[in-house]
């Protein structure tokens, strides 16, 4: 592999972790579980969704820009990024509630 697309895996990394920890965070207000392991799985989340949409899919939508040699449709990929990491927040916030009427 070139080394453009390693940047390119780490530039979703970084923005998967960022989805990952706003998601986690907004399921904490909501009355989630709290801490940044918690974020782990929506980070998850978000960058399966990321390789989904970008590698596998090949889906364009939207304005492309060039990074790192690669015509990358921005706007699609971080929202559907951030899509996947609120749904599994939302689902750990479930989880959470439903375990915390189980006691």
């Amino acid at each position: 592999m070139p080394p453009e697309a390693y940047a390119l895996v780490a530039t979703f990394a970084a923005t998967a972790v960022v989805c990952g920890l706003l998601a986690g965070a907004i399921a904490a207000r909501a009355g989630g579980p709290r801490g940044v392991r918690w974020a782990i799985l929506p980070m998850t989340a978000s960058f399966v969704a990321l390789y989904w949409v970008g590698h596998r899919l090949a889906l364009v939508a939207g304005p492309q820009v060039e990074l790192f040699g690669f015509q990358v449709s921005v706007v699609l990929d971080v929202g559907v990024a951030l899509i996947a990491a609120l749904a599994m927040a939302a689902v750990q916030v479930a989880a959470s509630r439903v375990a915390r009427a189980a006691r």
